[in-house]
């Protein structure tokens, strides 16, 4: 009888990915061919299953305490086994650099040269995933969770580097009718294209300081809150960061035209530099300062804010969702509490122009706002 998909999958089958999966972001490019990427792995149901945060965010990196991952038995597996896989299999690929979390992982992987007919990175990825299931239900089968424990909850004698805390009161879920075990990984990846030294050294610098902003927002939750529906005046937003920031009377709108009505580019005339220096003074003396940073004038005073880190809401039109994240400058910013982000959730305006309008009238909004709501915060870290 002929195998489902899923029942291949179920008995370990590395099967050949033949389209690239909704996570993709260059659908033109060819991944077969060499290149530098960066893949990101997550749980399914985002099970923190690889280990748990160490330290605390006050130490000094490169000492015992500064935050780190304490591998569970299967990060253990991943880091020591699996990874030297990929490169058994195809030794054209090679895994220059890894950040593994609780519940997801980054791969930062170099494609020297093309890879076998027919294969392209979907199939180096699956191949990995794969064997990391199969090391998680072996892992499973020695703990006697998959089989004496099925449908049970784990017991908390179990925690720590044998069982990993996601598991702990939890219901192990039983296998499904035809016998599938639970898959590791959530379906598909997400991939980077790196292209530029520049790009390069942000994605490793991101990876190194994964452990360390997961331990600053555990030590810091109310100044990284993620709010997905504030309601400030008759409009919804989604939010990150210090919420606080709102609560401040003293709020400042900045704005700037491009050009000044004599057509000189406003940012650099002696106006901007003295209203630039009287703003930051303002946020200095206690004032938050609103602004979607657009124009070349809004964008100074937003960099100077954070250089300086005072006080600033900033909207976009990137919507927040669960897992959106800041920029490096701006995470920090919202950890010393002096940043919040905000995005409409539904934008007004047809097109750029208008919208990037709209977001100044939206600033103009905030800065007389009396009335906040609050409807759920959902924070996905």
């Amino acid at each position: 009888m002929k195998m489902t998909r899923d029942e291949k999958i179920a008995a370990g089958i590395v099967l050949s990915e033949t389209k690239h999966n909704g996570h993709r972001r260059a659908f033109f490019h060819d991944y077969s061919r060499p290149g530098l990427y960066m893949i990101t792995l997550v749980t399914e149901g985002r099970l923190r299953l690889f280990g748990r945060i160490v330290g605390h965010s006050s130490e000094k990196k490169g000492t015992e305490n500064y935050p780190h991952l304490e591998y569970s038995r299967l990060g253990s597996v991943i880091i020591h086994e699996e990874l030297a896989k990929i490169s058994q299999f195809y030794p054209m690929v090679e895994v220059c650099k890894v950040a593994l979390m609780p519940d997801h992982i980054h791969l930062l992987i170099k494609v020297r040269e093309h890879l076998p007919h027919g294969k392209h990175l979907g199939n180096v990825v699956r191949g990995f995933k794969t064997g990391c299931t199969r090391a998680w239900w072996k892992l499973q089968d020695e703990m006697g969770i998959s089989g004496g424990m099925v449908g049970n909850t784990v017991p908390e004698a179990l925690v720590g580097r044998t069982v990993p805390e996601a598991l702990v009161g939890r219901t192990v879920p039983e296998a499904s009718p035809s016998g599938m075990r639970p898959v590791l990984f959530e379906k598909g990846y997400h991939d980077r294209i790196l292209m530029g030294d520049g790009m390069l050294e942000n994605i490793c610098r991101y990876m190194d300081e994964n452990p360390f902003r997961a331990k600053l927002r555990e030590e810091h939750p109310n100044l990284m809150q993620r709010c997905l529906h504030l309601w400030i005046h008759d409009r919804e937003y989604a939010a990150f960061g210090n919420l606080f920031l709102l609560k401040n009377p003293d709020r400042l709108q900045v704005f700037f035209h491009r050009k000044d009505k004599e057509g000189r580019p406003t940012h650099l005339t002696l106006e901007y530099a003295e209203a630039k220096e009287q703003l930051l003074q303002r946020a200095e003396e206690g004032a938050v300062l609103v602004t979607p940073g657009i124009s070349k004038g809004e964008q100074g005073i937003v960099t100077g804010a954070l250089t300086e880190h005072l006080p600033l809401i900033l909207l976009q039109k990137e919507q927040i969702t669960d897992y959106w994240k800041p920029s490096h400058d701006r995470f920090y910013a919202c950890a010393t509490g002096k940043l919040l982000i905000l995005s409409p959730r539904l934008m007004p305006g047809d097109s750029d122009y208008e919208r990037f309008h709209s977001l100044n009238d939206l600033a103009h909004d905030i800065c007389h706002a009396t009335d906040t709501r609050i409807l759920r915060i959902g924070c996905g870290f």
